[in-house]
């Protein structure tokens, strides 16, 4: 058993990596990803317990999920609130600076017309508006050069000149991304999952889960060659496509009773290596 939980932790890390990356360029952090990870846990126990005939209980989904009872109720009451999704416990360092810089009136000219600021103050003037000042009031404890760099990097100040810095965007979205494809992604991601965790099941053995199917190199292909592949793989998966699409518009008929929402996903991937070596390095067996 312990076995099979050290690889199993191995390989949520291996499974969390491209997570996280987008959560980075996506200004989530830690706190708010835990959370989220910590409301999963709860949700999935009790369903598990009410699948299973018992009285869901704070105390029940303490003992399975390991966590503890007084953090319990209150997620179990907001599993059904719409706002989860939009509350944060700490608020970005990044996004509270550039914040800062466009409501305190010590950072805003006439009419709230944001001041180009100067990175740290000349001896000789008066004036303690600058960024690293700005820092130290809206991020305590915060490197100054780095929340700078990161905030040039993705284009939300820029340096004008002369040692001052102008903030040409009021918040702090890396890579900003659609609802829609937000979504998109987390039921790609998801249903390959759920597919992957139910094949896993005792009662798939024998090839009676869902089909998969893997089709990988040993020891990879040129890469002079891989524009050619990704366009096969592009015209004959279309042509898959199109086959299972037209087969399911024949049955795919509103108003019918007992249905089951299904479908066909698949991809083209190239291996991280990064990650894979780490994955490999980690599985204790």
């Amino acid at each position: 058993m312990q076995s099979v939980k050290e690889n199993l932790l191995a390989a949520f890390r291996y499974l969390l990596r491209p997570l996280v990356r987008l959560a980075l360029k996506n200004a989530v952090g830690f706190p708010e990803f835990s959370e989220a990870l910590k409301h999963a846990y709860v949700d999935v126990a009790a369903k598990q317990m009410g699948a299973s005939g018992r009285d869901i209980s704070e105390e029940g989904i303490s003992l399975i999920a390991t966590i503890d009872k007084q953090e319990v109720g209150p997620i179990l009451q907001s599993l059904n609130d719409a706002k989860f999704g939009l509350v944060s416990r700490d608020v970005n360092p990044l996004a509270a600076v550039l914040n800062g810089w466009h409501t305190n009136p010590k950072y805003t000219g006439p009419y709230g017309i944001v001041r180009d600021l100067p990175y740290s103050r000349d001896e000789t003037a008066s004036d303690s508006s600058t960024f690293t000042q700005l820092v130290t009031e809206h991020s305590p404890g915060v490197s100054p050069k780095e929340l700078l760099d990161e905030l040039m990097r993705t284009g939300c100040v820029v340096d004008v000149g002369s040692g001052f810095f102008r903030a040409v965007r009021r918040t702090y979205v890396p890579d900003p991304l659609s609802a829609k494809s937000i979504r998109l992604f987390a039921s790609v991601v998801h249903n390959a999952c759920e597919a992957a965790e139910m094949s896993l099941r005792a009662e798939s053995a024998g090839g009676k889960g869902l089909i998969q199917r893997t089709i990988y190199t040993l020891h990879g292909i040129p890469k002079t060659t891989m524009p050619a592949f990704a366009q096969y793989v592009r015209e004959r998966g279309q042509n898959f496509a199109d086959d299972i699409d037209n087969y399911l518009s024949d049955l795919d008929k509103e108003g019918l009773e007992e249905v089951v929402k299904t479908g066909v996903s698949f991809h083209h991937y190239i291996v991280n290596e990064d990650d894979e070596r780490s994955f490999l390095k980690e599985l204790p067996n």
